[in-house]
């Protein structure tokens, strides 16, 4: 009982890169790859990293946030969750906030992405206080609840593109320049809604910032198409230190010294990296290690500064947050370990990791009417059919990955060994693993099928050919 906390916090930046943390480990590698001419400035996220238990082998389950984050709430792969996909499904799955509340903690969600990391999904489920783009709220909520036992989660899309602006709100004139900016730069035509396929947003937006937003957009699909991949990644840490310096750094010094002076124990985390190149559009797509190894450092009283090397999963935190409550409850099965964050361990060999990405059948643009007919009804409606384009499974110590088509033939093989001693064996071993996780039936899992008649009518009706 000595570890429990009474205050467990979540800190997710979304899209943040492994090696874009200066004290980091592996900071700055992606120079290696792009000519990027600016220095990365993450002071405040750095004095943390220096002083907490930093993962350096962390790897997401999804590259997307809403399956990303469902894996980390609830300790359990995908597809045993019930949220594999981008936005098509709702948990099935109980998650930390509802296993703390059943134990007397206050429940604090904060996020930038209501629309996937919100109701619709199942995100809401369990939450006490749910707050949008408000982390001065949820904060005070936080602080009004010190004598109260909490676990509180802080979600920032800072990082996340339109870059180090996400909204109006926090971008202001600065957002505006920008665009107008890139267009003369690159030379970008105007905005013609019709051309523009990713019309996707995760959070609730005015006209004027919908507009701002679909002109980012317009401009990274010029640049992506002119294979400006550098210029890209350039953007991404602009961004980054932009979000560093006007919205994250006092927030992190408020937490920290929350932290510090009460029975806390913060977890700070990124649900996927960014990858731009032919074959990673973002993230998306992307089984890429950097776009799945993901940054994770856990900081509070009795945690030693130290870096640890050995493979660690997303759905390793749930398990560990669960061994800081005061009912450790050993009868909830999770895929997950404990992380055991108070001592150093060393890799297990059997330990394996994976992620898949699904993509779905639809354009984005209809995904985006799909997104709005389940806002309008208020949940989430009969799946639309998506496919299992791409899968990955590691150990420390070798990796096999495969990609499909929309018919499940396998169109690539890819196998990496990173240790003379790998055997054959550990291949066959892995690639068994992954059979069995696909073929489990999922209970209560909803069905890939068919778009209903009544949504393929309503996407119709909205313009969108299907």
């Amino acid at each position: 009982m000595k570890n429990v906390r009474q205050h467990i916090i979540l800190v997710s930046i979304d899209t943040l890169r492994a090696d874009c943390i200066q004290a980091s480990p592996r900071a700055n590698a992606f120079r290696n790859k792009y000519n990027i001419h600016i220095s990365l400035k993450t002071d405040p996220l750095d004095k943390v990293v220096k002083a907490g238990t930093y993962y350096n082998n962390c790897f997401s389950a999804a590259p997307y946030t809403s399956a990303s984050h469902a894996a980390y709430f609830t300790g359990l792969w995908p597809r045993h969750n019930g949220i594999y996909e981008f936005f098509n499904r709702k948990l099935i799955a109980p998650t930390i906030f509802e296993h703390a509340k059943k134990q007397g903690y206050i429940t604090i969600f904060q996020t930038d992405f209501p629309v996937i990391l919100g109701k619709y999904l199942g995100f809401t489920t369990g939450i006490d206080h749910y707050f949008i783009e408000d982390e001065k709220r949820a904060y005070q909520t936080l602080f009004k609840n010190r004598q109260n036992k909490t676990i509180s989660f802080f979600h920032f899309a800072g990082v996340h593109y339109p870059y180090g602006f996400h909204t109006l709100k926090f971008g202001g004139e600065d957002y505006i320049r920008k665009v107008k900016f890139l267009e003369k730069k690159y030379n970008v035509p105007r905005l013609e809604k019709q051309r523009l396929d990713d019309v996707l947003d995760e959070t609730f937006r005015d006209t004027k910032d919908t507009e701002l937003l679909l002109r980012y957009k317009y401009i990274v699909q010029k640049l992506y198409a002119e294979a400006k991949y550098g210029d890209l990644f350039e953007l991404y840490v602009e961004g980054i230190n932009y979000f560093m310096e006007h919205r994250f750094k006092q927030f992190i010094k408020n937490i920290t010294n929350f932290a510090d002076n009460t029975n806390a124990v913060l977890f700070l985390f990124a649900d996927h990296g960014e990858e731009w190149d032919a074959y990673s559009e973002g993230h998306h797509n992307s089984l890429s290690d950097n776009v799945l190894r993901v940054p994770l450092v856990v900081y509070g009283k009795n945690i030693r500064s130290r870096i640890e090397n050995r493979l660690v999963r997303s759905i390793d935190v749930a398990p560990t947050i669960m061994e800081l409550l005061p009912n450790n409850a050993k009868k909830i099965k999770m895929d997950g370990r404990p992380l055991d964050i108070f001592h150093a361990r060393a890799s297990a060999r059997k330990i394996y990791a994976l992620a898949q990405v699904w993509m779905s059948i639809a354009t984005k643009r209809q995904i985006a009417a799909y997104q709005q007919i389940t806002m309008k009804k208020g949940k989430a409606t009969k799946p639309l059919n998506t496919y299992l384009f791409a899968e990955i499974i590691r150990t420390i110590e070798e990796k096999v990955a495969f990609y499909y088509d929309k018919r499940g033939s396998i169109l690539k093989e890819e196998k990496v060994v990173n240790r003379k001693k790998s055997r054959n064996a550990n291949i066959l071993r892995l690639k068994k693993i992954l059979k069995d996780y696909n073929s489990r039936k999922q209970k209560k899992a909803l069905k890939l099928s068919s778009i209903e008649a009544q949504i393929r009518n309503e996407l119709i009706n909205l313009g969108y050919n299907i």
